[in-house]
């Protein structure tokens, strides 16, 4: 997949490119526009793919900068500790806990300065700080706890990743996207637990906690959780399916409620593991699937050909048994291979001729009508090769039941969300040992009219509360910024 510069001409012919992946869940989070230009990103590349590749320099960085061994550590700040040679050599990056050293000289813990603040535009990209943070003992190769400002929980388990990669640093750094970079932390044991903080409009997940286990089965990451949100990309699993299984604590919350306090889910023993993360369209967000091909009115078309029945409508009465969410996450699997098979014909056709119809009891008459009137309208509306029906495909992947967050804020609204950030971070029992910060800009999440705004206020925000704790400059990594953690 390639990611070329796009004016407002060119933009379908970007379209053709954007969409190769093989499974929805890499199109959670991010389509361009059709039809409008694209802003500059920070890596000059224009608009961003759906899911965000690194470019060959980068991989070639990435594979050069093991993050054992960074030669950076060799300038260490006067107020920093002696390093020897080998001293992070014996502390593989991403190794299961059980196998860590425990040399507890080797291995003793280190604090930063003052708390830095770490700003990326793609959110998977505050991997490589964080993992960096793993490497010099900064943070706790274990068990660490994830704050999660955001309006997407970022929980999607990436397919396409064998479950044994989580331990491969380049693969983590290179292959996860936007949408999926969480999970693959939790199943390494890096993070235990992850607090979602939204605001009310977002409704990916529902609100409370959800203990769960996550684990392996046929190398592929899956969970025991059977909220819809993990049945609709089809990766719910039992538990005795599961290998290798971490137990997680999820909890999600409304942050705009007065009574939100971090004390009911943070205490003093998370001090040396707390990360605090902030994607800027927390704040305020759009969904850039409703713009795909709108003069046909696609996403809602999409909505109604991709609609799945969860449990609960299913059994309407009586509480929801294992076997029901397996059956529901068969069905869901069924559901996407058999209109993936449509998508991908069209999209290689460019017609239905030679198209085996679908088995009746996955794609019914009804909704396989609805893919004929929706392909009829992209051809009276749209020339052929503006078409893409890989993206098409993508998009309406994210239409399940509860669907993106759309929630482009006021100037007022915004102000409100800023005094509960606030409010919240006044409330924390200890301050993070990191925060990381993604822009959510180019991919089109955060507004990029108010993008500037948004991250100018955070930042002050975070200065009010923190004051000289705070690190005194933000590593602006979307600017390119050089930065080493053990002069921070």
């Amino acid at each position: 997949m390639e990611s070329d510069m796009l004016d407002k001409e060119s933009a379908a012919a970007v379209l053709k490119k954007l969409s190769q992946s093989e499974s929805p869940e890499s199109a959670k989070k991010w389509v361009p526009k059709v039809g409008e230009g694209v802003v500059d990103g920070a890596d000059g590349e224009g608009a961003p793919p759906t899911k965000r590749q690194k470019t060959a320099d980068e991989k070639e960085e990435n594979s050069e900068t093991n993050l054992e061994e960074n030669p950076e550590d060799d300038e260490e700040s006067e107020d920093s500790e002696d390093l020897d040679d080998d001293d992070e050599e014996e502390i593989p990056l991403l190794i299961p806990a059980r196998e860590t050293p425990q040399n507890p000289t080797k291995n003793s813990p280190r604090n930063f300065q003052r708390i830095p603040v770490f700003i990326v535009d793609y959110h998977n990209d505050v991997l490589e700080f964080v993992y960096r943070c793993f490497a010099t003992r900064h943070l706790p190769l274990a068990n660490n706890t994830l704050v999660h400002f955001d309006s997407h929980p970022d929980l999607v388990i990436p397919r396409h990743i064998a479950a044994s990669s989580a331990y491969e640093k380049d693969t983590m750094l290179n292959e996860l996207s936007i949408e999926n970079w969480i999970m693959p932390t939790l199943y390494a044991g890096h993070f235990n637990r992850v607090v979602w903080l939204k605001n009310s409009w977002c409704q990916q997940l529902p609100n409370g906690r959800h203990d769960f286990k996550v684990g392996q089965k046929d190398d592929r990451i899956g969970v025991d959780c059977p909220l819809d949100y993990f049945i609709a990309d089809g990766n719910y699993c039992t538990t005795e399916d599961l290998q290798e299984v971490k137990s997680v604590e999820l909890q999600v919350h409304d942050a705009d409620n007065d009574s939100l306090n971090p004390n009911e889910f943070l205490t003093e023993k998370d001090a040396k593991g707390f990360v605090l993360d902030i994607d800027l369209d927390f704040f305020s967000t759009s969904n850039p699937f409703l713009e795909i091909y709108k003069d046909a009115d696609c996403y809602n078309q999409l909505k109604e050909i991709f609609h799945f029945e969860s449990v609960e409508n299913v059994k309407k009465s009586g509480t929801a048994s294992i076997a029901d969410y397996l059956a529901t996450a068969d069905r869901r699997k069924m559901q996407l291979d058999a209109l993936r098979t449509i998508f991908w014909h069209l999209e290689e056709e460019r017609n239905f001729e030679g198209l085996e119809k679908p088995d009746e009891s996955v794609v019914t008459p009804e909704v396989y009508a609805k893919i004929v009137r929706l392909a009829e309208q992209l051809q009276e509306k749209y020339p052929d090769d503006e078409i893409d029906w890989h993206l098409i495909f993508d998009s309406g992947s994210t239409t399940d039941n509860n669907g993106l967050a759309h929630h482009i804020s006021t100037a007022e609204e915004l102000e409100t969300y800023f005094a509960n950030f606030k409010r919240f971070l006044e409330r924390l029992p200890v301050p993070p040992v990191a925060i990381t910060m993604a822009h959510s800009a180019q991919d089109d999440y955060c507004p990029q009219d108010q993008v500037a705004f948004i991250e100018e206020r955070v930042l002050r925000l975070l200065r009010e509360v923190f004051g000289d704790r705070l690190h005194e400059k933000a590593i602006l990594h979307y600017m390119d910024d050089p930065w080493d953690v053990m002069k921070l």
